[in-house]
C-alpha cells in the first residue's frame, strides 16, 4: 500500500484533512497539513504518531502563524525509508529540503518527544536559526543512559524484520495494543484520535517506519550540541507522563544555554491532545517573551 493510497482510505475522517498536500522530497512523498498566514510555525510530532496529534494546537496556532506540520518519514502517511537512512540528521536533512519547496523558513518549532530532540537537530542544522522551540514531553534521553544500549540494539533487531509490522498490524492484535499504548501513555484520548491511533497501527508501513525511528535515533551527538544551540527552548513536561517521566523530559535543561522547565499538572505523554489551549498559551508567552 502506497502513503496516498492509504491516505485516500482514512481522509474522510482525518483530522483537518482539508489542509493535507503531498511533497515530493527526493525519493519521499511527505504528508504535510498547511494552514493559517504569517510567521512559519514547524510542529514535529513524537514516534508513533502523525501530524494528526497536533490537530487541536494546529487549528489555534494557524489563526496568527503559518502552520506546517508533517507527517516524519515512514510515519501517518509519508514514504517508508530504509533503516540506513533513517536518523537524526537525515530526517533534519529532509525537513529542510521539505521547507525549501515550500518556501518556509521556520520562526518557530513545537516538537512532542521525540519530536522535540529532531527540533533540536533541525535548529542547529538550519541556515536561519529559529527564534525559539517549545519541547512537549521532550524524548532526548527516553531510555537513560544504561539502558540506551540495549534498546538500540534490540530496536534495530526489529527494525530489520520484515513479518513483524505485519503481524503487529493484523486486526487480532491491534485493538489490544491501541488500548494499551494510549493507557500507557497517561493521556485520556477522546475517539477520533483514538480511531486515528488505530488506523496508523493497521499500517505495516507505519510500523515498520516507527520501528526504523527508534532503532536509529542517535541521540547522544546531539546530546553534546546542545550547548551550543543559543535560541530560547521551553521544556514542558507534563506530571502525568506515564511514557517519559517528567524530570528526564527536562533533565537536559542545564545543558542549554537559554532553557526553561515548566511542570503541567495532571495531563499525560498526549498532553498537546488533552489541552491544546495550554500549548497555545506557552508559546504565545514565549513568543512574547522572545520579542522583549
Amino acid at each position: 500500500m502506497t502513503s496516498q493510497t492509504a491516505w485516500r482510505a482514512a481522509a474522510e475522517f482525518w483530522p483537518r484533512a482539508d489542509t493535507s498536500r503531498f511533497v515530493q522530497v527526493g525519493n519521499i512523498d511527505f504528508h504535510v497539513q498547511v494552514s493559517g498566514a504569517g510567521e512559519d510555525v514547524l510542529l514535529l510530532h513524537g514516534a508513533g504518531a502523525s501530524a494528526h496529534s497536533f490537530a487541536g494546537l494546529a487549528a489555534r496556532l494557524s489563526e496568527h502563524h503559518r502552520v506546517i506540520a508533517p507527517d516524519l518519514p515512514g510515519q501517518g502517511f509519508t514514504t517508508l525509508l530504509p533503516l540506513k537512512e533513517v536518523g537524526l540528521v537525515p530526517f533534519a536533512t529532509y525537513l529542510g529540503e521539505l521547507m525549501h519547496l515550500l518556501d518556509a523558513t521556520p520562526r518557530w518549532i513545537i516538537g512532542h518527544s521525540a519530536g522535540a530532540a529532531l527540533g533540536a537537530q533541525y535548529a542547529l542544522d538550519a541556515d536561519t536559526l529559529p527564534e525559539g522551540l517549545l519541547c512537549i514531553n521532550a524524548a532526548f534521553n527516553p531510555f537513560g543512559s544504561v539502558a540506551a544500549p540495549l534498546f538500540s540494539k534490540t530496536a534495530k533487531w526489529f527494525a530489520r524484520s520484515h513479518w513483524l509490522p505485519r503481524v503487529l498490524a493484523s486486526p487480532s492484535l491491534r485493538w489490544r495494543a491501541t488500548g494499551s499504548m494510549l493507557a500507557d501513555t497517561g493521556s485520556a484520548v477522546d475517539p477520533l484520535m483514538g480511531r486515528c491511533y488505530d488506523t496508523l497501527l493497521g499500517n505495516p508501513d507505519h510500523i515498520a517506519g516507527t520501528l526504523r525511528m527508534m532503532a536509529g535515533w542517535d541521540l547522544p551527538p546531539l546530546l553534546r550540541c546542545l550547548p551550543s544551540l543559543q535560541m530560547p527552548v521551553w521544556l514542558a513536561a507534563a506530571e502525568g507522563d506515564r511514557t517519559i517521566p517528567p524530570e528526564r523530559s527536562t533533565s537536559v535543561a542545564s545543558d542549554l544555554p537559554l532553557a526553561r522547565a515548566i511542570r503541567i499538572p495532571d495531563l499525560g505523554h498526549l498532553a498537546h491532545e488533552e489541552n491544546p489551549e495550554i500549548f497555545d498559551d506557552l508559546f504565545r508567552e514565549m513568543v512574547a517573551t522572545t520579542a522583549e
